[in-house]
């Protein structure tokens, strides 16, 4: 008699592709609601389609992690892009001069994909 172990095949995700971008690697911090710094990420599959996926966009120091949002986006949009600034900006909050890192992270299809954009935050 033949014992036949688990009947479940193993399923390989399918790769994604991000990108993230911004407007430069120094956003002011400032109370002035006309200054902002803009950002975008794109999400596709291999193939360059859209896909349903979850954007977690952070800036990071270390251990420690500033959590700007948390976008979900359906099947048919392939970007997020928003501006950071204004009178009750996050940037406001961050260490002025210190390198950080401008992270989104994204999940789709079962992958998880992390893209780094280096900042430096600066003060007028």
């Amino acid at each position: 008699m033949m014992a036949v172990a688990g009947t479940a095949a193993a399923v390989n995700p399918r790769p994604i592709r991000v990108t993230l971008t911004a407007q430069n690697h120094h956003p002011r911090a400032t109370h002035s609601p006309s200054v902002h710094w803009s950002y975008c990420v794109r999400i596709t599959t291999a193939s360059g389609t859209s896909v349903a996926s979850t954007i977690r966009i952070q800036v990071v120091s270390g251990r420690t992690a500033w959590k700007i949002a948390v976008i979900s986006l359906r099947k048919g949009y392939d970007h997020w892009c928003q501006a950071i600034g204004g009178e009750a900006s996050i940037l406001n909050t961050l260490p002025i001069g210190r390198k950080l890192i401008f992270q989104a992270v994204v999940t789709a299809e079962g992958v998880t994909v992390k893209r780094n954009w280096p900042i430096v935050v600066r003060r007028d």
